[in-house]
């Protein structure tokens, strides 16, 4: 077993050209941990915010990379249920775009062996994302209707995967170009720059849906997102993307997330109506039970040919800053991945 590792790394905050590669030396797995050799890493929105500055917890400089599939080389002391050989995915919010690493033993679930790297890879961070999203936090129940916005994306297409699985019926909120891969889902496509989406899901579902998901924020959760549901549903924050669209921090984003952060208890009772946030890292730590079943769910879904993720484009390691550009512009319909 060796102890180098190569990743890509993150000096300082700026564009995608910030990032570098970097070697070192791992020491050995410490108590609770395990070393794992990593097959493939995703891209995620997050990495973006960190190489920029702006995400909350995580300071610079830094190796970016949210989750990860790969084997177990070696366990630290009181590591038990884990076999070396064994193959495991796990959200670790950082540190992933390398060849290796030592990791949270508790962050890990069991893979299914015979699944390609980046197909599973597409499961585990956005996977466990749709799957508390829909199950733990919407419940919606089979015949009713939801909106998922960003429908083509890594977490919007395993959220109609999953309603179609539960028999639930989606408004899918993409760009008309990408209309085909939300009905090649199950969802009915609202093309969001030349429609009114949450006029749209209204009249498809009958009178409103029973959960938004919203990965945007701002206004547009409050104007379009609350403004979609029916008496008694729920819209579901999970994101913040405008504050870095198109690769740019967005001060007017920023400020629009902040003024628009408030809503009226009383009009929220009035119509039964609920708003939730959902961040994987707090789940993974808060619920560390629930998350290890609900990824290893979802793996399983994936290891059984249910559940199939969308992976839009696949990046050695060392092309992380291409990989990036890729996201920013979002001319990938799907999960970008970065494989070793």
């Amino acid at each position: 077993m060796t102890d180098e590792a190569f990743e890509m790394h993150v000096p300082r905050k700026g564009s995608a050209d910030v990032l570098r590669p970097l070697e070192r030396r791992l020491p050995p797995p410490g108590p609770g941990e395990a070393r794992v050799a990593i097959e493939a890493a995703g891209v995620a929105y997050a990495d973006i915010m960190m190489r920029q500055g702006v995400y909350s917890g995580q300071s610079l400089p830094v190796t970016p990379g949210y989750d990860f599939v790969g084997r177990v080389e070696a366990v630290g002391a009181g590591v038990t249920g884990l076999a070396t050989g064994q193959r495991v995915a796990g959200v670790t919010v950082s540190g992933s775009y390398a060849t290796r690493r030592n990791v949270n033993a508790q962050w890990l679930a069991p893979a299914p062996e015979g699944v390609d790297a980046a197909k599973l890879v597409a499961a585990v961070l956005n996977g466990v994302t749709a799957w508390q999203m829909f199950h733990r936090i919407a419940s919606p129940a089979p015949g009713e209707w939801v909106l998922v916005h960003g429908a083509a994306g890594g977490v919007g297409n395993l959220l109609l995967e999953l309603a179609r699985i539960a028999g639930v019926r989606a408004v899918g909120s993409a760009s008309a170009n990408k209309a085909d891969v939300v009905r090649a889902r199950g969802g009915e496509p609202v093309d969001y720059r030349g429609e009114d989406v949450a006029a749209r899901a209204r009249s498809l579902s009958g009178g409103g849906v029973v959960a938004a998901f919203d990965h945007l924020g701002g206004k547009h959760f409050k104007k379009v997102s609350m403004a979609a549901l029916r008496p008694g549903g729920v819209g579901v924050l999970y994101g913040a993307y405008d504050m870095t669209r198109d690769g740019k921090v967005n001060p007017l984003a920023i400020a629009d997330l902040v003024m628009n952060a408030g809503f009226s208890s009383l009009g929220l009772f009035g119509k039964g109506q609920g708003v939730v946030t959902y961040s994987a890292q707090p789940w993974r730590d808060g619920r560390p039970l629930a998350y290890q079943q609900d990824l290893a769910a979802v793996l399983k879904l994936v290891g059984d040919g249910v559940l199939s993720p969308l992976v839009g484009a696949t990046f050695p390691l060392r092309e992380a800053a291409q990989a990036h550009r890729a996201l920013e512009t979002r001319s990938v319909a799907g999960k970008i991945v970065l494989v070793t």
